[in-house]
């Protein structure tokens, strides 16, 4: 089912998210992910890829679906990053809950990322450039932070971008 994107100010979206141990309650959560983003793209354009994580929709645990620009989508249960380039470069990045700003965050250029997938089996997904940062915006939702967390004056350094 579709859900509400929680936006910018709700509290839902600092929460430190649970681990999933139970899989069947995550199918429900899955679908709903996998709908949202399916009516987003309807509606916007995300031509680097597009992700969204549990806590936006209001599910507190460690679930998140990832999109590549080509459209290979990986659902991230549990995830971690597990390796990363020791270099970090600055990427103009946006949030579906902060859908009309931008920033400049410093991420690193790769990282290795490892989860569990829906069915419980677990995986290795690798992201350079857009899609390692994309991984890594998804992965903080789980842990309560947000990508102005990274901005030296937080909200401030925000610019606003017509969608």
């Amino acid at each position: 089912m579709k859900r509400t994107v929680l936006q910018k100010g709700s509290k839902k979206l600092r929460t430190i998210c649970t681990p999933i141990q139970d899989f069947t309650k995550a199918k429900d959560i899955i679908t709903d992910l996998s709908d949202t983003i399916k009516y987003l793209k309807t509606t916007y354009s995300y031509p680097r890829g597009i992700g969204l994580a549990a806590p936006q929709i209001g599910s507190s645990v460690r679930i998140s679906i990832a999109e590549n620009s080509e459209g290979k989508r990986y659902i991230l249960i549990n995830p971690e990053i597990i390796a990363k380039s020791d270099k970090q470069v600055p990427i103009r990045e946006g949030c579906i809950s902060f859908l009309k700003y931008r920033g400049m965050v410093p991420r690193y250029e790769y990282v290795k990322v490892k989860a569990l997938d829906q069915h419980g089996k677990e995986y290795i997904v690798e992201g350079r450039g857009a899609f390692a940062m994309l991984l890594q915006h998804e992965l903080d939702h789980l842990d309560g932070i947000l990508y102005v967390d990274y901005l030296k004056n937080k909200e401030k350094d925000l610019f606003l971008v017509s969608v």
